[in-house]
């Protein structure tokens, strides 16, 4: 698959709350194959605002024949959000990196508890429609926001849960009323359950509570998947790049070139690609969103924490350059290889 960055017309602008935007894109015959995407996953845009280059990652909200689509909440100060949301227009043009993430459901042959709050809806939506499509027959989804009108997707979630409520449940949570989805509410809303896939994706406290509840109701961790926006405020490790000797000197492959690089005091991999001019893909280029991963072909890499990769990539070397730095001599490290 693609990782570079292709230029798409918005095809489609739908306004979903006050500060939430829907935006579909016109995907070109030539880049069908590289723009497949499994529900769950997200795109990375890129944008030039005030002469500043800013990426961000976004959650699919479309699924199946639907257009491609991401959707946006505008957070105070965000500057790409703001854009999207304010100045965006149909017909403009957006560079746009293909499909990439791994909260994904796989296999489909037990119910899905969903867990959202805010926007953490957008990719569980995807999800969400997934399942109803290929015949989950237990769907249910747990929704918290501020107040009814910060609902996203309200009308077309009432709509699905009308069409099928023999298999889907929508139960809304508003912190307005008092309303919360704290660890013991979670307890009691997964009470006497079948075993389910759990997929939990929203503002970090929320998802704290979630895990916890959920983690309290003896449900399996390899059933619950958690969807971070942003690194969790945790302690970081320790890692000390040791600029002496050829610890910090590390080859990089990219689109079948290798490059030569001397990483310089607390430098990332992928901060130090950026210097030299390379241009691997990135995003979030804080640990999360897996735009950044690469493989460790040789040598041993350190990452300050592992939230966005899964347990089977990290087995078979892969990290996200934008929080690792080498630990030995003779670090070889290819994004070719994803």
């Amino acid at each position: 698959m693609s990782s570079h960055f292709h230029n798409l017309q918005v095809k489609e602008l739908k306004r979903e709350t006050a500060k939430t935007v829907s935006i579909g894109f016109d995907i070109p015959d030539n880049l069908t194959s590289d723009f497949q995407y499994e529900a769950g996953q997200y795109l990375t845009l890129k944008a030039t605002i005030n002469g500043e280059e800013i990426r961000r990652s976004y959650s699919i909200s479309s699924y199946g024949d639907e257009a491609l689509q991401v959707s946006c909440k505008m957070i105070n100060g965000g500057k790409m959000s703001t854009f999207l949301v304010n100045e965006l227009g149909v017909g403009d043009r957006v560079e746009v990196m293909p499909p990439m993430g791994n909260f994904t459901v796989k296999p489909l042959n037990e119910p899905l508890v969903l867990f959202a709050a805010g926007s953490g809806v957008t990719p569980i939506f995807s999800i969400l429609k997934m399942a109803l499509k290929e015949g989950t027959n237990s769907i249910k989804l747990f929704y918290g926001n501020r107040s009814e009108d910060e609902m996203i997707f309200k009308s077309q979630l009432e709509t699905l849960r009308s069409e099928n409520s023999d298999r889907l449940m929508v139960q809304h949570f508003l912190s307005s009323n008092g309303e919360r989805l704290d660890t013991d509410r979670v307890q009691s809303l997964v009470a006497g359950l079948p075993e389910s896939n759990y997929f939990v994706c929203g503002p970090e406290g929320m998802i704290a509570a979630v895990k916890d509840g959920l983690e309290k109701s003896n449900v399996a961790a390899n059933n619950i998947n958690i969807e971070y926006f942003a690194s969790p405020k945790v302690e970081k490790k320790a890692v000390e790049a040791i600029i002496s000797g050829e610890v910090n000197e590390i080859t990089a492959i990219l689109d079948g070139e290798s490059h030569s690089i001397a990483l310089e005091p607390g430098e990332s991999i992928l901060d130090a690609a950026n210097r030299i001019g390379i241009d691997p893909p990135f995003s979030c280029q804080s640990g999360v969103c897996t735009t950044c991963k690469c493989k460790v072909m040789s040598g041993e890499v350190e990452m300050e924490n592992n939230f966005g990769l899964g347990e089977d990539e990290a087995e078979e070397g892969f990290i996200l350059s934008c929080i690792s730095k080498p630990k030995s001599v003779g670090v070889i490290v290819s994004w070719d290889e994803v």
